[in-house]
Order: structure tokens, then sequence, then C-alpha cells
């Protein structure tokens, strides 16, 4: 009886912990805010930036966000970089491939790749959808807290680690987007791999 007491008692100073974790978080600012992102990466130039609607970003709750087109010549790719300051029910970063998929773009593949960055390796999601005889490439990652994690179960495990240990929710979801083929994984390869300095810049660790 005095055992199953002890053990309910830790049971439930446990979950106390958890519950004060969970609701005292720090909000963590950006280093630098999105909107002086470089203009010039890796021979590509930004040609357009985007905003959304106002009652979308309220919904996503995201706090700093870059969404625009880098190109060299035709070719362009798109850029969304999402930055929350604390992560809660409501505002958090959702998986692209829960998100993307609609308007008549099918899924073909997803598997996670390593990039060889200046950083080191790096592993990202490649993800692929086709709509009729087109199809689109995307790169993305989560990354935040001193991590680049691909997995979305990796990156919920983390994000509840660093509550109960750090007080700290924020994180940012990193997605580039191409026209598929051969030629241009190569081209959105070598631009990835420029991005990441860049981002250590901007997104706390």
């Amino acid at each position: 009886m005095i055992k199953r007491a002890l053990l309910l008692a830790a049971i439930l100073l446990a979950f106390s912990l958890v519950l004060e974790a969970v609701s005292t978080q720090k909000p963590v600012p950006i280093k630098m805010d999105l909107s002086l992102f470089p203009h010039r990466i890796d021979g590509y130039q930004l040609t357009k930036t985007e905003r959304m609607d106002e009652k979308i970003e309220r919904v996503l709750g995201v706090d700093n966000y870059l969404m625009g087109d880098y190109c060299q010549g035709r070719f362009c790719i798109d850029l969304y970089v999402g930055y929350f300051e604390e992560q809660q029910e409501g505002a958090m970063i959702h998986s692209p491939k829960h998100c993307m998929p609609g308007g008549g773009w099918s899924p073909i593949s997803a598997e996670i790749i390593v990039l060889e960055t200046p950083l080191g390796p790096r592993k990202i999601n490649r993800f692929l959808l086709q709509k009729g005889g087109e199809k689109l490439l995307v790169y993305y990652w989560y990354q935040g807290r001193g991590r680049v994690v691909a997995s979305e179960f990796k990156d919920r495990l983390y994000l509840l680690l660093d509550r109960l240990l750090k007080r700290r929710s924020d994180g940012a979801l990193v997605r580039l987007i191409v026209p598929y083929s051969p030629e241009a994984e190569a081209r959105l390869q070598a631009f990835t791999k420029a991005l990441f300095p860049i981002l250590e810049q901007y997104l706390p660790s």
C-alpha cells in the first residue's frame, strides 16, 4: 500500500513538472529579421517576395518568415523560411507532406537524403509530387534549438524534450520547391548547400 502511494505521488510530481515546463515557455526572438535575408545566394537573385494574407498568418501563428523566388535566368527556386518564437497548440510547424498535396498534386515519393554542406552532412526531406505531366521537387527540414532534423517524429520528440529541459519551443521550417528535372535537382542541391551557413546567422541555436 505504501509503495503504491509513493508511486502515485511520484507520477503526480512528474506530471506537475511536465505541466509547469510546458506552460512556462520562453519565446526566443529570431537573431535577424528574415526581411534582411541576402538578395543573392550562390549566383541566384531574389526577384520576388510575397506576404501571406493576414488571416492565414494568424492561423499559422508564424512570427517571422520569408517567402520568395531566387532566380538565375529563367530557373527559379521557391524558398520559404518560417520561424516560430514559441510553438504551441494551434501555432506549430506543419509538415509540407500534409499541407502541399492538393490542387491536383499527388505525392509520388518521400524520402530522407543526406547533403554534404559547408557545415557538415545534413539530413533533409526529398518530396516529389505530380500533376498530369508536371512534377514538383520539394526539399524541406526543421531547424531550431541547435538542430537540423528531417524526421517529423524526431522533431516532435526534440520539441518535447526541449520544452522540459530548456523551456524553449522555438523553431523553423525551411522549404524549397522547383519544377522537377535531373538538372533542376542538381541545381537545387547546390543552392541548398549554400543556404545552410546563411540560416545559421538568422535562426537561434
